[in-house]
């Protein structure tokens, strides 16, 4: 599993260590991504490996997720795809997280969050492509564009990009319809109802219409210049039941052709609250409150999970908890070359 330790040697620098130590290593923080304990708890080497993340910096951890998963996506020859990108927590118990955690609404005792931004292969297939820090002060637009450039890279034809509420800003809007660059993306975001939008479906209902469209127009200030760029609202009624059995209304800002079939569209986005749900499998718990050890630990997160979706489809599927026990397995000694035996169930 020479995957996990060129992620190791491409985010961090130890030079002194061995190749058999390291292996020794990736494999103590794959236990604990097994087990969902702390390296420490596993681990006699977790003092240095923390020591040298600390030194290492966030281009240099986000450049070796980079170089590995770009290796793993050539062997799929994934081209056709739909993205989403969507927000994910980890909830922070610590006093001292600076400006590194978000305040959050209290969730399971606690008020704080490292937050990431993360964009996704949705369809055909699930796959993390890349996750960026929301740390306090960022701007969600310019880290949800930084991720799409990087999407770019990626030599993918996007057929559609999928936003959850809260994406929906005028910025955001603008640089994906991109009339001046003429690189538009073809957008979906489910729009939160604000003002305007109620307006739009009072419409609709006054109407009798199952759905309707109605194109929009923003105008927002940026680097001392007004741009007022538009984009196409589609109110789809009674588009789903609550649990307490009430009819909602959905309503998306889009570029796409209106219809009520946007609602179905819209449904391949929560592939990624899936594949949010398989790391949360594999996490690497730690009270460290650096910002790098954070975001090495996540991405190692979602490296693994894209290894173990690269072997479902090329090798033989394993559950997600087996799979890490094969590499775990396979990574103590190099000369292995298949995974333990099932162990009988009594």
């Amino acid at each position: 599993m020479s995957i996990v330790t060129d992620y190791l040697n491409k985010s961090i620098c130890i030079p002194w260590a061995g190749n058999s130590w390291k292996r020794d290593l990736c494999a103590d923080i794959v236990e604990a991504a097994r087990t969902e304990s702390y390296v420490e708890t596993i681990s006699n080497k977790a003092d240095c490996l923390h020591k040298y993340v600390h030194l290492s910096d966030e281009s240099a951890i986000k450049r070796a997720f980079e170089i590995v998963s770009k290796s793993n996506l050539k062997k799929l020859g994934v081209k056709d795809v739909y993205l989403a990108i969507d927000g994910k927590k980890d909830l922070y118990y610590g006093r001292k997280a600076g400006l590194g955690a978000r305040g959050i609404k209290h969730e399971n005792g606690t008020n704080q969050a490292w937050e990431y931004v993360v964009v996704s292969i949705v369809s055909p297939i699930h796959l993390p492509l890349m996750a960026v820090r929301y740390y306090q002060g960022a701007d969600m637009t310019n880290l949800c564009i930084e991720l799409l450039e990087y999407v770019r890279t990626l030599k993918l034809k996007v057929n559609l990009v999928l936003f959850d509420r809260g994406f929906k800003t005028a910025r955001l809007i603008d640089y994906l319809e991109s009339k001046k660059t003429k690189k538009p993306w073809k957008y979906l975001i489910f729009a939160s109802q604000d003002d305007a939008i109620k307006g739009y479906i009072r419409q609709t209902e006054e109407a009798g219409k199952k759905w309707a469209a109605y194109k929009h127009k923003f105008s927002y200030g940026y680097k001392k210049s007004t741009w007022k760029p538009s984009t196409t609202y589609v109110v789809c009624k009674n588009a789903y039941r609550t649990k307490k059995g009430n009819l909602q209304d959905m309503v998306f800002a889009t570029n796409l052709r209106p219809g009520y079939y946007l609602i179905k569209t819209y449904k391949k986005r929560w592939n990624i609250e899936t594949g949010f749900r398989v790391m949360e499998e594999g996490k690497i718990r730690t009270k460290s409150n650096n910002k790098l050890m954070r975001l090495f630990y996540f991405l190692l997160r979602a490296l693994l999970c894209l290894l173990w979706k690269v072997n479902s489809i090329l090798k033989h599927h394993y559950t997600f908890k087996r799979y890490l026990r094969i590499v775990d397995y396979l990574l103590r000694d190099p000369n292995k070359q298949k995974p333990p035996p099932i162990e009988p169930y009594f």
